[in-house]
């Protein structure tokens, strides 16, 4: 569904990302793991349109969207949810969800868009008329899932869902990674959480400095011992 050949992105003259190559298969959680620093939220930003890629190949669904304005790339189904949340503090949570589905015109698939995001997070249900900026950290962070999850994506890129959230939340937002990918959506996942992250992908790709260093499946990255030893604390 998604292969990236070669990229290459900069900020200036800094060359970040120096000719990186994975894919994602329909269906799939695939995990992208490092440190801060990395590379992963830079990869993640030029795949869904935020950031110019200097060099190399983006395709998603047999077409190519390297250098697509991002908006384009969310209407084929392609949808980032920030590192950091970044939802609208001061508009209600079914504002911040309406927005979310702001290139959908047909008014029963955001109907069953909401629907369906509230099924997945009660909790937002009863939130709906409160504004954005009041929730907990955690009830933001599934609010910019479930924002995403509005646009109706084919496959959905997290970065970072699980960044400063209590360990009982950091379960549940894993949770919800994988109930989402059971009702139909293939998931790129940045973390710096590997132990959680591999513990539900069905690949992994390990990026140190630009370069991706190391990809296997998640049940095996979990039991290398340079995996182990640089990013599960073992």
């Amino acid at each position: 569904m998604l292969k990236v050949t070669n990229l290459k992105v900069s900020y200036g003259s800094l060359e970040v990302l120096h000719g990186i190559t994975f894919q994602v298969n329909p269906g799939e959680i695939v995990a992208v793991l490092g440190a801060n620093g990395a590379g992963k939220s830079t990869a993640i930003s030029a795949v869904s349109g935020i950031l110019p890629v200097r060099g190399g190949k983006i395709e998603f669904s047999g077409q190519d969207i390297t250098g697509r304005p991002a908006d384009d790339i969310v209407g084929m189904g392609l949808v980032q949810v920030p590192e950091g949340r970044r939802i609208f503090p001061g508009l209600t949570v079914r504002e911040n969800l309406d927005l979310g589905a702001y290139l959908i015109s047909d008014k029963k698939h955001k109907q069953e868009s909401l629907a369906k995001v509230l099924d997945i997070f009660p909790k937002l249900k009863e939130r709906r008329n409160q504004k954005g900026g009041t929730l907990s950290g955690g009830e933001q962070q599934m609010l910019a899932i479930a924002r995403g999850l509005m646009a109706r994506p084919k496959m959905l890129l997290l970065d970072e869902p699980s960044l400063g959230l209590a360990p009982i939340i950091v379960d549940r937002i894993f949770q919800v990674i994988q109930n989402i990918r059971q009702s139909g959506a293939t998931i790129l996942l940045v973390e710096q959480n590997a132990q959680r992250s591999l513990e539900i992908a069905d690949r992994g790709y390990i990026l140190e400095t630009g370069n991706i260093v190391l990809e296997d499946t998640g049940k095996a990255l979990l039991v290398n011992e340079s995996v182990k030893a640089s990013y599960l604390g073992a």
